[in-house]
């Protein structure tokens, strides 16, 4: 189970999900396109809205991975090396951290993230 919630305040996205869930995301970034629709939140507080699917492709002409919010759709493109680097932050945390941790994944500090993203906080659903 997964979902994303977005406030367009801050264009922070929140990527949270069961172990499992974030585990078959990154597995599903490893390939060259894809998407998964994505579990809608109707009280989605402190954020704005609930998106409803995220999609995702290979862009050989790119070094880093573009995160961006597209309506309803979390958008994520980007090289392949770039996109693995993400799949392993994904599934490192799904694997390793405390439930009651969270991550940060943005251009400011991960330099495999281009600077139009949109701020990533992976989290666990609660």
């Amino acid at each position: 189970m997964l979902q994303v919630l977005y406030s367009g305040t801050t264009r922070e996205l929140e990527l949270s999900g069961t172990r499992p869930g974030l585990l078959a995301l990154g597995q599903l970034l490893r390939g060259k396109a894809g998407s998964r629709g994505l579990s809608e939140n109707g009280r989605p507080f402190p954020y704005e809205r609930s998106l409803s699917e995220v999609a995702f492709r290979e862009d050989p002409e790119r070094d880093t991975v573009s995160i961006v919010t597209d309506g309803r759709i979390l958008r994520i493109q980007g090289g392949r090396q770039a996109l693995d680097v993400l799949a392993d932050n994904l599934e490192g945390f799904a694997s390793d951290a405390d439930a009651s941790h969270h991550c940060h994944i943005e251009s400011t500090t991960c330099d495999y993230i281009a600077t139009e993203s949109d701020p990533l906080v992976i989290a666990f659903m609660s």
